[in-house]
C-alpha cells in the first residue's frame, strides 16, 4: 500500500513539475522563421553575368555585384571595392582595393583579381572598350596602375557603370557558360536560385567584407505588366512593386498596408526622330512637333505629377542638367505658321501634304515602361492640332527595332548619367555613329563638343561643355526631349530600409529588412 502511495505521489509531483514549468513558460513562442522579401520587377535580364551586354545592372540592382566605385545619392562618385584612387598623370590612374574583400567563392580580391576582371569585361563588353580606353593594367599587391590610351577624364565614373562590376574571371573561365546562370561576385548577397525569365532567389552573404545584411533572402520576380505588379502587392504575393505607373500612385497613398517611394532620376523620356525619312529630315519639320508637345500636360496631367517637363536629355538632378537651357514652348499657332512656311499645308483630311507627300507616320512605342504609351496617345492628339497624323505601335524590343533602321519615330527612356558623367550619352546617343544613335544625327558642332569633352578634367569646365552640346542638340531638334520621370516604388508598410537613388540601379543593400 506504501508503494503505491509512494508511487502515486511521485507521479504527482512530476506533473505538478510539468505544469510549473509550462506556466512558467506561458506566452513564450519559439522564434519564428524569418520570412524573403519577394520583389516584382518590370524589366528582367538575358542572364547573370554582369560583363554580358547590360545584365550587370540587374547583379547590382539584386544585391550580387558591386564596381570599384559608386555613383552616390548627390551623383558623386564614392568607393567602393576601391578604398581610394588617384591620377598619377593625365593618362595613368592608381587604384587601392579595400584589404578584407572577398568573392562569394571565398577567393581574396586583389590587384590581380581586379586586373582579370577588367580585361575580361573589356573582351566581352561592347560598350567597355572605348569608355574604359585602357592600353594596359599593372596588378600591384591590393593595387592597380592603369594608363589610358589617350587622356580620359571620365575614366573613374565609368567605373561605377555596371558592366564593370568585379568577378572572379578565373571562376568563369573554368565554369564556362555556367557562369552566366552561377556568377561569383563580392556582393552583400550571393545566388541562391536563378530561373531565366522568371526570378532570382538570393540570399545573405555571411562573409561580407562590409555591413552584414539584415536580411537573409530576397526573391525577385519577373512581373513584366506593371498591372499584375500591383495587383501581386496588393493581394501579398510580393512586398515591393517596381516601376508603379504614375496614375495608381494617388490610389496607392490612401492605403495604410502601404508606402510609395519617389526619387528623382537620371532618365529622360524623348521622341527620336529618324532622320532619313521624308519630313522628319527637315528641321522645320522636327521644331513644329518640339512646339506642339506640351511638356507640362505630359509631365504634371499624363504623368499625375510624377514627372518634370523636360528642356535638354539631362535632368536638373544633375550639375550640368535641365536648368538655364533654351527650350521649346508650347505654341501650337507658332508651329502651324512654321509648316505653313516650309510648304506643308493641310490636305482633305487635315493632314499636311507636301509634293504628293503627308506627314504621316507610325511612331513606336514600348510597354516596360507603363507610362511611355500614355504619353505617345497624349503627343498623338497634340500632334493632330497642327495637322500630322501618328499612328502607335507597340513592340517589344523599341532598340533592336531601331537598330534595325526600319521605323520613323519611337518614344524611348534613356538612363542618361548613371555614373553622374555627361560624357557616355553625348558618346553613345549623339555623336556621329554613337551605338544608340538610332536616328542617324549627325552635327560636327556637336561631335566637336564631345570630342572636347573627352580631354577636358576640369569638373566646372565639363559640366559646361555639357550645357553648350544641350543646346545645339535642343536647337537642331533632331529630338523631343518630353519628360524626366520619377521613379516609384510601392512598397509593404513592414519593408524598413529601402532607399530609392536617381541612378536606379543601386536597390538591394545590407539596410533593407522584411519584419511581415
Amino acid at each position: 500500500m506504501r508503494l503505491k502511495k509512494a508511487v502515486a505521489c511521485a507521479v504527482i509531483t512530476v506533473f505538478l513539475m510539468i505544469m510549473a514549468v509550462g506556466c512558467g513558460n506561458e506566452g513564450t513562442k519559439p522564434p519564428q522563421e524569418e520570412k524573403p522579401l519577394t520583389v516584382g520587377w518590370a524589366q528582367w535580364c538575358t542572364n547573370l553575368d554582369p560583363g554580358d551586354g547590360y545584365n550587370g545592372w540587374y547583379a547590382v540592382e539584386f544585391g550580387m555585384g558591386e564596381t570599384l566605385v559608386k555613383t552616390g545619392k548627390k551623383m558623386e562618385i564614392e568607393p567602393w571595392l576601391a578604398e581610394s584612387w588617384e591620377r598619377v598623370d593625365d593618362n595613368t590612374w592608381k587604384i587601392k582595393i579595400r584589404d578584407s574583400v572577398k568573392f562569394h567563392n571565398g577567393k581574396d580580391v586583389d590587384g590581380a583579381a581586379v586586373k582579370a576582371s577588367l580585361e575580361r569585361t573589356i573582351k566581352m563588353n561592347k560598350r567597355a572598350p572605348g569608355l574604359l580606353d585602357i592600353a594596359s593594367i599593372e596588378a600591384q599587391g591590393n593595387e592597380i596602375i592603369v594608363k589610358n590610351n589617350k587622356p580620359n577624364p571620365s575614366f573613374i565614373t565609368t567605373l561605377a557603370d555596371p558592366f564593370a562590376v568585379i568577378v572572379d574571371a578565373a571562376a568563369a573561365e573554368e565554369m564556362g557558360d555556367q557562369f552566366m546562370e552561377n556568377p561569383v561576385l563580392t556582393g552583400p548577397f550571393k545566388l541562391k536560385k536563378y530561373v531565366k525569365d522568371e526570378r532570382v532567389e538570393v540570399v545573405r552573404n555571411e562573409d561580407y567584407w562590409g555591413e552584414k545584411a539584415k536580411q537573409k533572402d530576397v526573391v525577385f520576380k519577373s512581373i513584366p505588366d506593371a498591372n499584375t505588379r500591383l495587383m501581386a502587392l496588393q493581394s501579398g504575393e510580393i512586398q515591393v512593386a517596381d516601376k508603379i505607373p504614375a496614375e495608381q500612385t494617388a490610389t496607392l497613398g490612401k492605403d495604410k498596408d502601404l508606402k510609395v517611394l519617389s526619387e528623382s532620376s537620371v532618365r529622360v523620356h524623348m521622341l527620336i526622330f529618324n532622320l532619313k525619312k521624308p519630313g522628319l529630315d527637315e528641321i522645320s519639320v522636327r521644331k513644329a512637333i518640339n512646339m506642339a508637345v506640351n511638356r507640362e500636360d505630359l509631365a504634371q496631367k499624363v504623368m499625375s505629377e510624377s514627372g518634370i517637363a523636360a528642356a535638354g536629355p539631362f535632368p536638373a538632378v544633375l550639375p550640368f542638367g535641365g536648368s538655364g537651357l533654351k527650350g521649346y514652348d508650347y505654341n501650337v499657332e507658332g508651329a502651324k505658321k512654321l509648316l505653313d512656311e516650309a510648304g506643308w499645308k493641310p490636305g482633305g483630311d487635315g493632314v499636311r501634304q507636301k509634293d504628293g507627300k503627308k506627314l504621316e507616320y507610325t511612331f513606336l512605342t514600348y510597354k516596360n515602361r507603363p507610362e511611355l504609351p500614355v504619353l505617345m496617345e497624349a503627343m498623338q492628339s497634340q500632334l493632330k492640332e497642327i495637322g500630322i497624323k501618328v499612328e502607335i505601335k507597340n513592340v517589344e524590343n523599341a532598340s533592336e527595332v531601331m537598330e534595325s533602321g526600319d521605323f520613323e519615330g519611337c518614344i524611348y527612356s534613356f538612363s542618361t548619367a548613371p555614373t553622374g558623367d555627361p560624357q557616355y550619352m553625348l558618346e553613345t546617343v549623339f555623336m556621329t555613329g554613337g551605338d544608340n544613335n538610332y536616328g542617324s544625327y549627325s552635327s560636327e558642332k556637336l561631335d566637336a563638343l564631345g570630342k572636347k569633352l573627352q580631354s577636358t578634367f576640369d569638373t566646372e569646365e565639363r559640366n559646361s561643355i555639357a550645357r553648350e552640346a544641350q543646346q545645339v542638340l535642343i536647337d537642331d531638334a533632331a529630338f523631343a526631349f518630353l519628360v524626366y520621370p520619377k521613379i516609384i516604388t510601392a512598397v509593404d508598410k513592414d519593408v524598413e530600409g529601402l532607399d530609392i537613388t536617381p541612378t536606379e540601379y543601386y536597390f538591394l543593400d545590407s539596410k533593407i529588412s522584411y519584419k511581415g
